[in-house]
């Protein structure tokens, strides 16, 4: 741990001596971005005493990002585990926490499976968004359960009043294609946007068996839609309305066995998967000083298991499985005076779950109660939060979080913070067939941390150093083939951030080291590795724009007991784009150039698919529309 610390401390003081070097004027815009997640509250990156990464549309048009896990890990953090190619089953490990410890929203709405407690990062296509918030650190004292790592809040797509109309079409290798529209309107006083998405790639081989049937190339097909609208019905009332739907068929490869008799069936698997999400919100100005926000919404994430050559519900690996959440918040934000903002708020939150498996409980309510003080006064800002949780389930939860920050000039800011939070089991943990234990208990964690931030008008740059002590961490025990709660475990890690430009190029660093362990075995953790390094340089000229990016993770243990290493690996993507004219443009993506062979999980020993690849180059090449009308 000391030498990964010591060398990314190196690496951030040599960026930032170098950024310093420049003379660039350009406006320190990121420092002024505005955002919610954080507090609940608008907030500049700047002012916010938490650890924040935001991806503007400007950025995921300029990355050109093919999946949200390829946007999430460019922020410091950030681990991706993947069962193959696109379509395929993909989680996002932030801080070294498991994959079910962050709490993903869209538009504020509460999305992920109730059954899995993973989120359906593999299904929502970046066309469809405008920007993402990434909150490091337990956010549970606002948020309530599975707000361990953080939280990640996807905003969908609004009116562009500059080019209102967007097509976009590609095609690329591996028998791949993509097509978007995006259009909208934006008046005095509203907003609305309308955006489709198509994606289809014939893939490859995601598993490294060589056995029939699952020797194959495993496709992917997704069609979605995103409706994002705004009104403000006079000077004190807004109403917005925010819908998503996505629909997809991923194939993959399984081993199969029958039921009752176990013996083993060939099968060519795919999923049928639904995902969904609706959000009204009404903000209403009750005074000058009293802001109310009420919201509703509901998600929904629906999967079932089908194969054209086999009945799948005659096997072990067949189902359904279906969860809805309804998520009701009324938020109150009350400004005392200039220094003190003062948030009440209430959370309601219902999971249901259905399917063709029997669960001894198949539903549960959550009533979270909640108060947020933040003051600023001259240098010094202080945000203290509490929340208390009423679980159907589980019964009561408290949790705390206090941060303080003081400004040690106009560019540099040194915080410190203590937070709290815990996440219950999902319905699978609890009461899955011969697989759930119902004696299980939240997992519960104390988080400490120590954050410096600077911020100039030629670069931005953060240090955070944090320590993450978890009670009755659930995990997979591949030994016995179930999930097992283990008494602790500890993750220590530091973060960097970076955002320079040197000699015209935009440079985008980010850097994460961590050491996690079980406290009793010693062992790390499942599936984290201990360094990752992003670095991100673009730059535009005349009518091109190019860039590229360059991915390193260090080796990691795919099991608990630390049996299996997969090993560490780098990759390199290319960018560029050209505008032809004010309305059409070109764009080439190439990733993984030198066509890096590189594991991030395995298969369950029992099954033979042995590692799951990973995609070698993969193309695409576009070509966007946006008429002036």
């Amino acid at each position: 741990m000391n030498k990964s610390l010591s060398l990314a401390i190196a690496v951030a003081l040599s960026s930032n001596a170098i950024a310093e070097t420049q003379t660039t004027e350009r406006s320190n815009s990121k420092a002024e971005e505005i955002i919610i997640t954080a507090t609940r509250t608008e907030q500049s990156i700047a002012d916010t005493l938490s650890s924040v990464t935001v991806f503007t549309r400007e950025e995921i048009e300029r990355f050109q990002a093919r999946s949200l896990a390829e946007l999430l890990s460019k922020a410091a953090g950030m681990s991706i585990t993947s069962n193959g190619g696109r379509g395929s089953s993909t989680g996002v490990s932030l801080r070294g926490n498991q994959t079910d410890h962050t709490l993903f929203l869209v538009d504020g709405i509460r999305i992920g499976s109730s059954t899995l407690g993973s989120s359906p990062l593999e299904k929502i296509d970046p066309e469809l968004i405008q920007r993402v918030e990434i909150v490091r650190g337990p956010k549970s004292s606002l948020y309530g359960s599975d707000a361990i790592g953080g939280v990640v809040n996807i905003i969908t797509r609004k009116a562009n009043s500059d080019t209102p109309l967007s097509i976009k079409g590609g095609v690329g290798n591996n028998n791949s294609n993509q097509a978007s529209v995006s259009y909208g309107q934006r008046g005095s006083n509203y907003q609305a946007n309308l955006t489709a998405s198509y994606e289809y790639t014939g893939g490859y081989d995601n598993s490294e068996t060589t056995t029939l049937p699952s020797d194959d190339n495993d496709a992917f097909r997704q069609t979605a839609i995103g409706f994002n609208g705004a009104i403000d019905i006079n000077k004190d009332l807004n109403i917005s309305l925010s819908y998503q739907l996505s629909e997809s068929e991923s194939e993959y490869d399984n081993s199969c066995s029958a039921q009752i008799t176990f013996a083993s069936v060939l099968c060519s698997p795919y999923s049928d998967t639904s995902t969904e999400a609706l959000n009204l919100t009404g903000s209403l100005d009750i005074t000058s000083n009293w802001t109310s926000i009420l919201s509703a919404g509901k998600s929904k994430d629906e999967s079932e298991t089908l194969a054209d050559n086999i009945d799948m519900l005659t096997t072990t690996s067949g189902g359904e499985f279906n969860t809805e959440k309804t998520d009701i918040s009324w938020l109150n934000n009350i400004q005392i005076n200039k220094e003190l903002l003062l948030t009440i708020g209430y959370d309601f939150l219902n999971e249901e779950v259905s399917g063709t498996t029997d669960y001894d409980v198949d539903e549960r309510d959550n009533d979270g109660y909640f108060a947020q003080l933040q003051l600023n006064h001259g240098d010094f800002s202080v945000n203290l939060g509490a929340r208390h949780d009423d679980n159907e389930q589980f019964g009561n939860y408290e949790t705390y979080n206090l941060a303080g920050g003081y400004a040690i000039n106009s560019e540099l800011k040194v915080i410190a913070s203590y937070g709290e939070a815990f996440k219950a089991p999902t319905f699978n943990d609890l009461y899955f067939p011969n697989f759930g234990d119902p004696t299980m208990v939240p997992e519960e964690t104390e988080t400490y941390e120590i954050a410096v931030k600077g911020f100039n008008a030629g670069y931005n740059w953060s240090v955070s150093v944090f320590q993450n002590d978890i009670e009755n961490l659930i995990q997979y025990n591949s030994a016995i083939f179930v999930n097992d709660q283990i008494a602790s475990a500890t993750i220590e890690g530091i973060e960097i951030s970076l955002e320079t430009e040197i000699a015209g190029w935009t440079v985008n660093t980010a850097i994460t080291a961590l050491d996690s362990e079980d406290d009793k075995t010693g062992n790390n953790l499942a599936r984290r590795p201990d360094e990752i390094l992003n670095i991100d340089i673009d730059r535009s000229f005349d009518q091109w724009s190019v860039g590229a990016t360059f991915y390193a993770s260090s080796s990691r243990y795919n099991d608990a007991a630390n049996n299996s290493e997969l090993s560490g690996y780098g990759t390199v993507a290319l960018r560029t784009a050209y505008t032809v004219s004010d309305e059409w443009k070109l764009q080439l993506k190439a990733d993984n150039i030198f066509e890096k062979d590189y594991v991030l999980t395995q298969a369950s020993s029992f099954t033979g698919l042995g590692d799951y690849k990973q995609p070698g180059l993969e193309v695409l090449f576009s070509v966007v529309y946006t008429p002036k009308l």
